[in-house]
């Protein structure tokens, strides 16, 4: 009987040491679908809105201009420059050209006032 009790002993203290093992481990979680994150939308602004907001910040531009003693006016005197001049700057204040592209494209009509279009590109990116 004591050669017979051995290896049923041993086989259930196996089985018994099989059993804890897979009840201390988890079983996987179901995954669940990340919903997508969605980032609300600016209010979208009406073309007059845009155009006052960009008006407003080119003043506050030229405010800045007039207080540095460093910044030498853009000559501006054709309507033609006066054009390019608005169209590059409501382009870089709308996020349509980087802040790079716009000193760059300053730079071809103006290539000695690099500090001028970076004045003027600080001032139109400010939050404030």
């Amino acid at each position: 009987m004591t050669i017979k009790m051995r290896p049923l002993f041993i086989a259930t203290l196996v089985a018994a040491a099989s059993f804890s093992f897979t009840a201390c481990t988890k079983s996987p979680k179901p995954r669940v679908p990340e919903q997508s994150k969605q980032v609300p939308e600016k209010p979208q602004m009406s073309q007059e809105e845009k155009q006052a907001a960009y008006k407003g910040t080119m003043k506050k531009v030229g405010a800045e201009i007039k207080r540095d003693a460093n910044y030498k006016r853009l000559d501006l005197s054709t309507p033609e420059l006066k054009n390019w001049f608005t169209d590059i700057t409501y382009k870089l204040w709308d996020g349509q050209i980087s802040r790079g592209q716009f000193i760059a494209l300053g730079l071809e009509k103006y290539p000695d006032r690099a500090y001028e279009f970076e004045v003027i590109a600080n001032g139109l990116l400010s939050k404030s």
